[in-house]
């Protein structure tokens, strides 16, 4: 990874030239590698794991049928990986971190309330996940604590982020190969076993629109989550990359992948229901498949636990960027804000194991509310109004191209997200206006993408035909 490595001779300069040094600046074409199949393995390995596995059990506890809850999973990981294929493609022709790139869509201080939002997702998805390993480990044995499995397996995710972008691919790689392999195998020995699926697990009668587009809305942002940092990990491939090889080489390692984790996460939780909802899909993963299974599935997560808080990091970098702070790449300069954020998770886990698991659907639930309009704003501003060209020099300034606040963007993804609330549907926390006419079915989130879209559109062009900060390239 010549160009974004530390390599220092002396004491310990042979293991920090292993060590990523660069943030989010923008990678040279010196420091770029890498190949599309990369990609694949990478986006493979980030979902083959135990949280997919207990969102489609998630999903069966709507009231789905095994039936429904597979097309219904099926059809949001289709739409979600969509949108996130499209979001990495940007990262090779830009060589930035997704969040700085979107500077260019609301301006170098306007796209500010974006990296606490990003933040704030990072560290509850390191603390759930933290949560569901510690949990899996904990019903092997009682030797340990949930807490204590918990700071144990925290470990080996901060060494992973410590080294970098190259070695969490690695990470993600391997286990790719390991737990899908576990996966396929635990679902034969799920089809073998002695009960069989109930009668109501094999229903086909069509569940209420409100159910369906709940189950799918839940997928959509599953994979959505992913939107804020995807290019993260895109954005040291050359710039020549092929960007069609690229999106399907992404596109199809998150949709093979979340599709198999969270259909036989559903099918399990449809074979023990009892068990499940006197426990959790973990415990029904234990009952069918026995202990090796959930040894695998807590390890399945120490790579999405590290690439969290990486991106999580830079959201720190960014934020103290618009100050003048972290300017110097230095092993430090990332990696301190790289522990901070996994400390927070960690302390998340550890004050909420008890009861936050239950609570994460009400999380992402509103995710899908704040990150829709952005989604839309970003992807229609990239690939329809400036076809890829920016000034990314001027994404790390307030005097360049985009200037301090890009009003064009903050006003379409407001209204993006005014579109979206007469059609969300939380119950009880929150439910729309217009949902009740909808058979409770929350279509927000395809309100809130449309609009927002147009909204952007119809601004440039009503602006003279382009942004006043378009950039030719």
């Amino acid at each position: 990874m010549a160009g974004s490595l530390t390599t220092q001779p002396g004491a310990g300069g042979e293991l920090r030239k292993h060590v990523e040094s660069r943030h989010i600046d923008h990678i040279p074409a010196s420091a770029r590698h890498g190949r599309p199949w990369q990609q694949f393995a990478f986006w493979f390995g980030g979902n083959v794991n135990v949280f997919n596995l207990v969102l489609g059990g998630v999903v069966v506890s709507y009231g789905l049928s095994l039936y429904w809850s597979v097309i219904a999973i099926a059809v949001g990981v289709l739409i979600g990986a969509l949108l996130i294929a499209l979001h990495a493609t940007q990262g090779p022709r830009l060589g930035v971190p997704q969040m700085i790139q979107s500077r260019g869509q609301f301006g170098f201080y306007g796209a500010a309330f974006l990296f606490p939002c990003v933040v704030f997702l990072n560290v509850v998805f390191i603390a759930a996940q933290l949560i569901i390993q510690a949990q899996s480990l904990f019903a092997i044995t009682t030797a340990l604590t949930v807490p204590e499995w918990i700071l144990i397996l925290t470990v080996p995710s901060v060494i992973i982020g410590i080294f970098g972008y190259r070695w969490i691919h690695y990470v993600m790689q391997a286990t790719a190969a390991l737990v899908g392999v576990s996966l396929i195998v635990m679902l034969i020995q799920g089809l073998s076993y002695k009960t069989g699926l109930p009668a109501s697990a094999t229903a086909t009668t069509h569940p209420t629109l409100g159910l369906f587009c709940a189950a799918v809305a839940l997928l959509v942002i599953d994979m959505l989550s992913f939107g804020p940092f995807v290019s993260d990990y895109s954005r040291y491939l050359p710039e020549d990359t092929s960007g069609k090889r690229l999106f399907w080489a992404i596109y199809g390692g998150n949709v093979l992948a979340t599709t198999i984790a969270c259909g036989i996460g559903a099918f399990l939780a449809s074979l023990l229901p009892k068990v499940v909802a006197s426990g959790s899909v973990v415990d029904a993963v234990s009952r069918v498949c026995g202990t090796w299974a959930l040894v695998v599935l807590a390890l399945s997560l120490v790579g999405a636990n590290t690439f969290n808080a990486y991106t999580g990091a830079f959201q720190v970098l960014s934020f103290g960027n618009m100050f003048g702070r972290f300017k110097d790449q230095s092993i430090l300069a990332r990696v301190i804000p790289y522990l901070a954020v996994m400390a927070i998770g960690v302390i998340l886990a550890l004050l909420g194991y008890h009861s936050f698991v239950p609570t994460l659907e009400s999380f992402l639930d509103v995710l899908l509310v704040i990150f829709i309009p952005w989604s839309a704003v970003n992807l229609a501003d990239y690939f329809i109004v400036r076809h890829g060209h920016f000034d990314v020099d001027s994404f790390f300034t307030a005097t360049g191209a985009y200037g301090g606040f890009a009003w064009r963007g903050l006003l379409a993804y407001f209204i993006g997200l005014g579109a979206e609330a007469p059609f969300v549907s939380q119950p009880p926390r929150y439910v729309g206006v217009l949902v009740g006419h909808l058979g409770g079915a929350d279509i927000s989130w395809i309100i809130g993408w449309l609009v927002a879209a147009a909204a952007y559109l119809l601004l440039v062009r009503v602006g003279a035909n382009r942004p006043a900060s378009q950039v030719e390239g």
